[in-house]
């Protein structure tokens, strides 16, 4: 068939599938084997077409070893320029992600020491994948196949084929996501230890698990390619970076080994520390301890060592018990996509998307993150709390100047995308999922302020209320910086973003005597621990953000309260 085609393939689940992890590693997997069965896909496709890559349109890698690397992240949607006969490429792409599939759970099953139901296991994950295709003639005019092509994708997505599971019993149904029943058997929850379930099946006593879920704990484990930050780790980040004592910290280690903690639970995270090497930081927090010693007699001996390891190596300090999940996405990408009306162009904007794809994970890694996933313009990662902010600013820039080139026409003027940024700061103990929601209820955030290139940042606490800021880069993000400063040369003290958070509660609807009362407080504050005033040239920068740029005191209150966590974490480093 001579007759060039636009097809567009969507491989998932994605939301259901990568947003049910109770840990950040079934959370980085989970996007891994999406990219993976997406770059199957994505090599399937060059395979038919006479090896020639050109034909992607999306992603586009510059060459074949690009798409096979490790590190090339492939979004769950494909669109190529073909060829070959839509059904016959649509059923070949098919075969060619269920065989990557397979193999990837193959891999992952080997790694399960004790005995579950294999077959169920199998269909579980064969039935999880969905793969919708749609393809229309290019006949000349690539931007209205373009459209034609994703209306009928969006069409396919939204019509499922419904069909009766094989495997429905009574077991219980996953913890992850309560869709699929359990495949381990439930007496070896009577029979093995709390140790025992979680060095052979990687759960806790209260866990189940699908095949899905099993695929998820298990796969690239051991590979060396599977080392994920905790979020203990994430949290922990910025005490570690203080710890230099070698002795200390062999003393510690050697402590546990000798009461039982296997080197799997020691840790193997992917960056290594000068001292800590990649041991988890979870190894820093007493609440963690109680997860590897069902002992009482061990787990108290355990917490005394790292007492005295604290003591001895960290000036007696605790870590902050919490991290950043960054989730960023691009501003304005379907009008840029709009304007692209040739296959050429729309290579040409891809390609700029990958190459952003590719610094966003060195930025992340720059800043001591950890990386779930960056491709085309979507990123999410785990970020301590004293590098997230710059984090997040970096990513914006970057992305901004790799899209600078396609302009697009917005309320009258000419403008480029642009990354808008959702920051949540979570207790590392908290479930995951609920720091997801957050994440993308902040992302949203952003993309609500007018003009987007926005960043919003959530505190959720473990006591209190959640607290909102957002902005538009070049001014939230810079004043927050200037609180952080003011918070750590304790120029302003605590108390006063409190007594202003008051203040905007009870007179909120009375703009002007809420000002002067704001300013009213801050007089009388006093700084440098109660030893002075603050300062007049800051109580006059401050005059000016409520009275000639009208920031609400509500907000301003906010502010200082979330810039005081962050410069909690910096003062730590």
């Amino acid at each position: 068939m001579s007759e060039s085609h636009l097809l567009a393939f969507h491989v998932g689940p994605v939301q259901d599938f990568i947003a049910t992890a109770r840990r950040s590693r079934d959370l980085w997997f989970g996007s891994w084997l999406l990219s993976e069965l997406s770059k199957a896909a994505a090599l399937e496709i060059v395979k038919q077409n006479g090896h020639d890559i050109a034909c992607l349109i999306f992603p586009a890698p510059n060459n074949l070893a690009e798409l096979q690397s490790e590190d090339f992240n492939v979004p769950n949607k494909v669109v190529a320029l073909v060829k070959q006969s839509p059904a016959e490429l649509g059923k070949a792409v098919r075969e060619a992600i269920l065989k990557r599939l397979r193999e990837i759970r193959d891999e992952a099953y080997a790694k399960v020491k004790g005995r579950f139901d294999r077959t169920t296991a199998d269909c579980q994950v064969d039935d999880m994948l969905e793969f919708f295709w749609a393809a229309c003639p290019v006949n000349g005019n690539y931007s209205q196949a373009r459209e034609i092509v994703e209306s009928l994708l969006a069409a396919r997505k939204v019509t499922r084929d419904f069909a009766a599971v094989s495997w429905g019993s009574s077991a219980p149904k996953s913890s992850l996501d309560g869709q699929r029943e359990s495949v381990i058997p439930e007496s070896v929850y009577d029979q093995m230890t709390e140790v025992q379930l979680r060095r052979n099946y990687g759960v806790r006593v209260g866990e189940r698990l699908c095949g899905v879920g099993l695929l998820k704990r298990h796969g690239k484990r051991g590979s060396g390619a599977d080392r994920f930050f905790s979020t203990s780790h994430v949290a922990a980040l910025p005490l570690l970076k203080r710890l230099t004592d070698n002795i200390a910290t062999d003393e510690y280690i050697k402590s546990l080994q000798g009461l039982g903690i296997s080197s799997d639970e020691l840790g193997n995270v992917p960056t290594s520390h000068s001292v800590f090497g990649h041991y988890d930081g979870h190894l820093l927090f007493e609440e963690r301890l109680s997860e590897f010693f069902e002992d009482k007699d061990k787990l108290e001996k355990a917490k005394e060592a790292l007492r005295k390891f604290r003591k001895k190596a960290l000036d007696d300090q605790s870590p902050i018990p919490y991290y950043a999940l960054l989730l960023a996405d691009g501003d304005r990408m379907g009008k840029a996509i709009n304007e692209q009306k040739t296959a050429e162009q729309h290579r040409a904007l891809s390609q700029r998307l990958s190459c952003f794809a590719s610094k966003g994970a060195g930025i992340v890694k720059d800043h001591k993150g950890s990386l779930v996933y960056s491709g085309g313009d979507d990123v999410l990662a785990f970020v301590p709390l004293h590098t997230v902010l710059a984090c997040a600013r970096c990513l914006s820039e970057t992305f901004h100047q790799e899209l600078a080139a396609f302009k697009v026409r917005e309320d009258g003027k000419e403008t480029s995308p642009t990354l808008s940024v959702g920051i949540v700061v979570a207790h590392h103990l908290e479930p995951l999922s609920e720091a997801l929601a957050l994440a993308r209820a902040a992302e949203k955030a952003a993309k609500s302020v007018a003009g987007k290139n926005a960043l919003a940042v959530t505190v959720s606490k473990r006591s209190g209320v959640d607290r909102t800021v957002t902005g538009a880069w070049g001014t939230l993000d810079q004043r927050l910086e200037r609180f952080i400063v003011l918070h750590r040369t304790e120029a302003i003290p605590d108390g006063a973003a409190y007594e202003l958070r008051d203040l905007a509660l009870r007179l909120g609807s009375l703009e002007e005597a809420t000002r002067k009362e704001a300013m009213r407080i801050l007089r009388r504050k006093e700084a440098q621990r109660g030893l002075q005033p603050i300062a007049k040239d800051l109580l006059q920068e401050l005059g000016e953000l409520i009275n000639q740029h009208q920031l609400p005191v509500a907000e301003l209150a906010t502010e200082l309260i979330i810039a005081r966590e962050f410069a909690a974490a910096q003062d730590q480093t």
